[in-house]
């Protein structure tokens, strides 16, 4: 991976991270596994977007 790819990847996890626990209470169970999945989704759809049309 080049540097940028990680920080790409590091910074996503954090977003990830800041929009399930913004409550700054305990981990949330209820639904979480659907929010996972949605970002992943949202993420994995930018990413094939930006790999199909190149850089901008």
């Amino acid at each position: 991976m080049t540097e940028n790819q990680l920080l790409a990847l590091v910074s996503s996890v954090m977003v990830l991270a800041f929009l399930l626990f913004r409550n700054g209470r305990s981990f949330p169970r209820e639904g979480l596994l659907w929010k996972i999945a949605l970002w992943l989704a949202i993420f994995l759809g930018v990413g094939l977007f930006y790999q199909l049309f190149g850089p901008f």
